[in-house]
């Protein structure tokens, strides 16, 4: 069964323009856990605030910490200084996040991460099987697939081609041993038709759980989720 992981990317962006308590990460930390959610995660960055005291955040809630970093070494270099569990490479300014394998600069990023103690890394990628292959070959520990292109499909026979062709790519990446989670425009509706068809480690969630805070109250938003997650 995967754990839901909470991206507080949104609530970091909404926090710069409001000081509503739903845009606070802070107050908010201490129900992912007590709800269930497995993962805490945020994009690492020169306006997360106390998020980047991985001690405190640790001293509320003992969910995995994954920091999105870019395919940057300076950068990859600082956030490894806050000591979190993952560290997933990401394209920021890309449209789905996600980078593209083979490329020199990512396996010297994969390279200075991947034999630290207790930081696990990842990268997030498009739902390929070449991509997944890829991934096997450098010696990461996770893949995080963009399911982004899914949730641009409301037809069903191109809704549920996109899900085979990401339904594939995990299956080669189970086979290879890599650890699979998703994220990326996720909803209830793309949750439930996932999780009837593929096992994944964690399920990423932001802005609907943002969303759905506004009009339910966060601890009842990430409840929901989670027992939609369960129910799958």
């Amino acid at each position: 069964m995967p754990y839901l992981e909470v991206n507080f990317d949104s609530f970091i962006a909404l926090a710069k323009i409001t000081s509503a308590p739903v845009s606070n990460p802070l107050n908010l930390i201490s129900y992912v856990e007590t709800a269930g959610a497995g993962g805490i995660s945020f994009s690492y960055g020169p306006d997360i605030g106390q998020m980047n005291n991985l001690s405190l955040l640790r001293s509320i809630s003992g969910c995995r910490i994954n920091v999105r970093v870019p395919a940057d070494m300076q950068i990859v270099q600082k956030a490894l200084l806050l000591r979190p569990d993952m560290i997933t490479i990401c394209d920021l300014d890309s449209e789905d996040g996600s980078v593209e394998i083979p490329s020199k600069l990512i396996k010297d990023l994969v390279a200075s991460v991947v034999n630290m103690d207790d930081v696990g890394v990842a990268l997030r990628l498009k739902p390929d099987v070449k991509q997944m292959k890829e991934a096997y070959q450098i010696g990461i520990d996770e893949v995080e697939i963009a399911s982004n292109e899914l949730a641009e499909h409301d037809k069903r026979s191109p809704f549920l081609e996109c899900l085979e062709k990401m339904t594939h790519a995990i299956h080669i990446g189970n086979r290879n041993n890599l650890r699979v989670s998703i994220g990326g425009a996720l909803d209830r509706r793309i949750i439930g038709a996932i999780n009837e068809v593929i096992d994944v480690e964690f399920i990423s969630v932001g802005r609907t759980l943002l969303a759905q805070a506004f009009l339910r109250g966060f601890e009842t938003a990430i409840k929901e989720l989670i027992e939609r997650i369960d129910l799958s």
